[in-house]
């Protein structure tokens, strides 16, 4: 069995199934029609957008009733959009009320060419003479019993005579309906009317049982309220059940469902998939019923078939649908694999990390049954087994999920055969790969904070996503799934981003954030509030099948929003290459800056809300190679304007990158760095161009210019107050800045200036070692 075959597909199931559908579907969805209330925001979707058309919405995109798509679809003179609502609004306008007779002061509706009974008469007698002259020379004269307002309800037109109370328009419908008593007429026709503009479904065609598995699914979208359900895809799946012939919705699986539904198939550009919209109701209605013939006890369903439909155990929406176990050859160990995961399940393990132990589990499964033989024994897994293992994983996940499967299987005494040696020990499993620099550099964030680009960004809420992962660095999960109310504030008025840490069992945590933050999640408070008057739960709610506000944004949403952002505002690195970045790199650039700006450790793992100081000290190590890296590109000039290479490949360049480190640290200089060593003393309390263990960079750059300007200065002023010593003095300085700006415009990435010399700083090393 697997958890893709249909359960209840047999006679007797079927049976069970028909007598809970007649005690579940409620009386008004028994109709042989369909027809939901005007306000209902799952069936209907509001008013056709033109004016004088008071039919709801059929055609989801543009919008209109469907008798009215159908009659744009269908229209060879339609031209453009606006001008044919224009058109067509006029046309029903005109088709509102009754038209009226063409002679001046008339109010009798029109018979024939444009007059009233009375007046066409009177027309036909003088010959028919040409219309417009002969209604110039008409003049309007009552009739000997007056004139009377016609009768029927909301018609402005007077009535035909003293025996006839309505206009002649509604006298013919009152003639064509039977004569009928009039006040029963009149709210059979208002009645007939609510029916036109509102979209129904009929139900008819469909055999008794398959009817009322409609109706459920009808009913079970209706309560959820979640999903969009028009009557149009309704109608299509209608269609489509009473063309495959069959008496339930069970006689079929998902795959013949889409067979029948041609999914799959490709659909010309610019045109939607409808069919997709009726399959998924039909596939979304057969899940209910299954739902409801094994709801007494799902697992005592599932728990047997090697494949667990996860949405039939109540598995939350997000997780995998599907959880497998017919890859394990041992059928003693897929029973306890299945043991094992449904204790897991119910401890509030996540379906996903289940699924992925699963795995794990069915991988050793299969190396035993290779080396050992299919029919081997819980004796059979030994240390040595395991070990054996071990080097042929390619997925280090894979170690983890045995070494927590055997752990609770020895705890369990699940297998009382089980060596008491079987066990993967923490040190078993590959050594994880070294953390690699995910932080995004200042060059690309302040495009990606500039305010110009992030205005282009589709839609308010995706917006604000991406300022608050910029800002407090979280999570993208968490950050899509934060609370309405997720402000808040302490006793001097200081707002707090309040939010939880999904990753560790949904502890709540805090981030600081500015007024300006905290006024526009205010903004976005307010919108949410104009989608759902009622309240949602969400700051952030998906925008599409979310009628009632229970789902957050997904992920893949985000993304999608995301990408296209960084397509249009042409995201490039340093050397102008067209670059991307992932949401979770914004939380490496936010602990990566929190730890350039000296907070401390553990007040950066705090706010990060991570388990350890160790995962927050990855963020230190990472900018320290990163600063390594930028030195070593940086041109290096020295008080002479001389430049050397460092090789980053020689054997004491970490020594060398050690040095550097110290002495920078050792004393700021306004225009650059001392390169001495730490140990030396120097007499200078500022920096002096004549120093041999001067080093300076192109970040230094505008001081020299400034500095040169300002010597230049001096130099004239000496000149013209006759103080040659001074204005001597001042000229060597002038020439070494000239050198310096010159080296340091001129010269390539990756070199450094030591010692007065041009050299390499490896010979150097080498000579010095």
């Amino acid at each position: 069995m697997t958890g893709r075959e249909p359960a209840g597909a047999g006679a007797l199931e079927r049976v069970g199934l028909l007598e809970r559908l007649m005690r579940a579907v409620r009386p008004e969805f028994r109709a042989d029609v369909f027809r939901p209330g005007r306000d209902d925001a799952v069936f209907v979707r509001g008013e056709c957008r033109l004016v004088n058309c008071l039919n709801m919405v059929g055609h989801p995109v543009r919008g209109l009733c469907d008798s009215h798509y159908q009659r744009w679809l269908h229209d060879p003179h339609r031209g453009g959009w606006e001008d044919w609502l224009a058109a067509e609004d006029e046309r029903l306008l005109r088709r509102s009320v009754a038209p009226v007779c063409g002679v001046s002061g008339c109010n009798r509706s029109t018979t024939q060419n444009g007059l009233c009974q009375r007046h066409h008469r009177q027309w036909a007698r003088r010959g028919r003479p040409e219309q417009t002259a002969w209604l110039a020379q008409v003049d309007y004269t009552p009739t000997e019993f007056g004139e009377a307002d016609c009768q029927f309800p909301g018609c402005p037109r007077w009535a035909e005579s003293a025996a006839m109370p309505y206009c002649h328009h509604h006298y013919a419908r009152w003639k064509v309906a039977g004569r009928p008593d009039m006040a029963g007429w009149y709210a059979e026709v208002a009645r007939e009317a609510v029916e036109r503009q509102v979209p129904h479904v009929k139900l008819g065609r469909l055999g008794r049982h398959a009817r009322l598995e409609v109706q459920y699914g009808l009913q079970c979208r209706h309560d959820e309220a979640v999903k969009r359900t028009p009557m149009l895809q309704v109608t299509t799946a209608v269609k489509h059940i009473v063309d495959a012939s069959v008496t339930s919705l069970l006689d079929l699986d998902e795959p013949g469902w889409r067979k029948i539904f041609g999914a799959g198939r490709r659909i010309p550009c610019g045109q939607r998939d409808y069919a997709s919209v009726s399959l998924r109701f039909v596939l979304d209605t057969r899940m209910r019923l299954i739902q409801l013939l094994i709801a007494d006890d799902p697992w005592a369903d599932q728990y047997p078939r090697d494949t667990w439909d996860l949405r039939l155990l109540g598995i939350p929406a997000g997780q995998p649908r599907l959880m497998h176990f017919g890859g394990i050859p041992q059928p003693w160990l897929r029973d306890v694999a299945k043991r094992w995961c449904r204790w897991r399940l119910a401890r509030g393990v996540k379906a996903s990390t289940v699924a992925r132990n699963a795995i794990g589990v069915a991988c050793f499964g299969r190396h035993l049954a290779a080396h050992a033989g299919s029919e081997t024994r819980p004796a059979d897994l030994t240390r040595e087994r395991i070990e054996s293992w071990l080097p042929t994983v390619a997925v280090r996940d894979h170690v983890g999920a045995l070494s927590v499967f055997l752990r609770d299987v020895h705890r369990h005494d699940w297998l009382p055969d089980l060596p008491a040696g079987a066990f993967v020990f923490t040190d078993d499993a590959p050594p994880p790969r070294p953390a690699k620099p995910r932080f995004i550099s200042e060059h690309l964030m302040r495009q990606l904070e500039a305010e110009s680009n992030l205005a282009l960004f589709d839609g308010d809420d995706a917006r604000l996503v991406t300022r608050i992962l910029i800002n407090c660095g979280l999570r993208l999960k968490d950050a899509r799934r934060l609370p309405f109310d997720c402000v808040v504030r302490d006793n001097t008025g200081a707002g707090y981003l309040a939010w939880v840490n999904h990753k560790i069992r949904e502890r709540v945590a805090f981030f600081p954030i500015s007024d300006t933050l905290a006024g526009q999640i205010a903004d976005q408070q307010r919108r949410v509030l104009d989608r759902y008057p009622a309240g949602c739960r969400w700051l952030f709610p998906a925008r599409k099948v979310n009628l009632n506000g229970s789902r957050p944004m997904p992920d893949i949403s985000y993304r999608d929003y995301l990408n296209t952002w960084l397509r249009r505002i042409r995201l490039v690195d340093e050397h102008d290459r067209p670059t991307s970045v992932t949401p979770h790199q914004f939380r490496h650039t936010v602990a990566t800056r929190l730890i350039n700006a000296d907070v401390p450790l553990h007040i950066v793992q705090q706010l990060l809300d991570h388990m350890s100081r160790e995962m927050t000290a990855v963020y230190a190590r990472l900018h320290n190679k990163t600063l390594r890296r930028h030195w070593e590109n940086a041109v290096k000039v020295n008080a002479d304007g001389q430049t050397t290479a460092i090789p980053a490949d020689h054997p004491l360049a970490d020594a060398a990158w050690m040095r550097l480190s110290m002495v920078r640290a050792k004393v700021t200089l306004p225009n650059g760095y001392c390169g001495a060593p730490v140990q030396t003393d120097c007499e200078y309390a500022n920096p002096c161009l004549d120093c041999r263990f001067f080093i300076t960079t192109t970040d230094f750059l505008d001081q020299h210019r400034r500095q040169r300007d300002e010597t230049t200065k001096l130099i004239n002023d000496a000149q013209r107050s006759g103080l040659a010593r001074i204005a001597e003095r001042n000229r060597r300085t002038l020439g070494k800045l000239d050198a310096i700006i010159d080296a340091l415009e001129t010269s390539q990435p990756g070199q450094i200036v030591a010692g007065g010399v041009v050299e390499d700083l490896g010979e150097s090393l080498d000579a010095a070692g």
